[in-house]
C-alpha cells in the first residue's frame, strides 16, 4: 500500500492520465462538428443533447486533465475523469452489443464510420479508470507546515 501512495508514483499516474485526457480533448475542441457526428453515431442521445455533449465534454476533459497534472483539485479531477470513463465504457459497450460499426471518437475523429476497435478502447478505459481510482484512494494531500509550527 505504501507504494500506491508514493508521491512520485501518484505524480506519474496524474501526468499520464491528465495528459491522455488533454490529448483526447484537443481534436474535439477544434472540430466540434466531427465530434458531434461521432457522438451521434452511438445512437444513444437525441441530436440536440448529442450536440451539447460534443460542445461541453472536450472542455471538461481538457480542464480535468490540466487540473490533474498541476495537482490542483486533483481528487475532484480524478473523480470527474472516473465518472466520464464509466459513461464512455457504457456507451462503447452498448455500441458493441448492438453491433454498431463505428469508431469510438476517443482520440481521433477521422473515419468515424469505419470499423472500430471498441473492445480495445474499453480495456484502455478500464486501465485509465484504475488510475483515477488509485488517485482517489491513495493520493495524500501533502500540506506544508506553517513556519510558526516548526
Amino acid at each position: 500500500m505504501n507504494f500506491l501512495s508514493n508521491k512520485y508514483f501518484q505524480l506519474v499516474i496524474r501526468v499520464v492520465l491528465g495528459g491522455l485526457f488533454i490529448y483526447a480533448s484537443i481534436g474535439k475542441i477544434f472540430d466540434p462538428q466531427a465530434f458531434a457526428k461521432a457522438v451521434n453515431n452511438y445512437q444513444m442521445l437525441p441530436v440536440g443533447l448529442a450536440n451539447f455533449v460534443a460542445m461541453t465534454v472536450p472542455y471538461i476533459e481538457f480542464f480535468a486533465g490540466t487540473f490533474l497534472i498541476i495537482g490542483k483539485y486533483k481528487k475532484g479531477a480524478a473523480l470527474l475523469i472516473g465518472v466520464m470513463l464509466v459513461v464512455f465504457m457504457i456507451a462503447m459497450s452498448s455500441a458493441l452489443a448492438r453491433g454498431l460499426n463505428i469508431a469510438c471518437g476517443c482520440f481521433s475523429l477521422e473515419n468515424t464510420n469505419a470499423t472500430s476497435d471498441i473492445a480495445k478502447r474499453i480495456v484502455e478505459d478500464v486501465l485509465m479508470l484504475i488510475g483515477s481510482l488509485l488517485i482517489l484512494i491513495f493520493d495524500k494531500n501533502i500540506k506544508l507546515r506553517n513556519k510558526n509550527e516548526i
